[in-house]
């Protein structure tokens, strides 16, 4: 969802900043930078109403610490979202455009990211999608913060696994949490932003 709403702005936007940026008012940097802090209290505050309404209806780990993590990993998936928001709007600078491919870009990144199809089942040619596909660190770190050591309720089954052994069949490493997983996320968001101010001062020069 952050990428589409992220896709607007910056089009709607670019004539005034063409405009006021070749008059010398100002440049690229503070009209990027003002752009991330004015984001910051959406990216924080809407992921943690959502998962402080949704969480503990769903039934996930009722524990403090696995709540808080859950809600900084939801907070870091839709940094690296609004930033690759960022980065299409700017390098098409058309909001039908940015609108149209941004779906189509999502979409590979979103079938390799692991909800599909466990690590070890994702073909050789597509591995480099894998490994660069943010959805993939969050649902790994979200997998990992869910079932490590949960006891699960086989049903009189036995031998009944715990929810490490889930992780282990999904090609998951239980002890990866918070590295790499938070800090491909944020690398991710980064540079996503780096490349979208790096389009508008291309298209502001113009």
């Amino acid at each position: 969802g952050n990428v589409f709403i992220q896709c607007l702005p910056i089009p709607m936007e670019l004539p005034v900043v063409k405009r006021e940026y070749q008059n010398g008012m100002y440049t690229t940097v503070p009209y990027f930078l003002s752009k991330i802090i004015t984001e910051l209290p959406y990216l924080v505050a809407l992921p943690t109403l959502q998962l402080g309404i949704s969480y503990f209806m769903i039934g996930l780990r009722e524990e403090v610490m696995a709540f808080l993590t859950c809600v900084a990993c939801c907070i870091c998936i839709a940094w690296a979202s609004t930033g690759l928001g960022w980065f299409v709007a700017a390098a098409t600078g058309d909001l039908r455009i940015a609108s149209a491919i941004s779906a189509p870009i999502i979409m590979p990144f979103f079938l390799f990211g692991g909800l599909f199809q466990s690590d070890s089942a994702t073909p050789v040619y597509f591995e480099p999608i894998k490994w660069v596909s943010w959805f993939r660190y969050g649902y790994h770190m979200l997998m990992v913060n869910e079932l490590k050591d949960l006891s699960l309720d086989c049903n009189g089954v036995t031998p009944c696994p715990n929810g490490t052994v889930v992780l282990e069949q999904f090609s998951i490493d239980p002890d990866e949490l918070w590295w790499p997983n938070i800090a491909a996320l944020l690398i991710f968001g980064g540079t996503l932003c780096i490349f979208a101010w790096s389009c508008l001062l291309c298209r502001v020069r113009r």
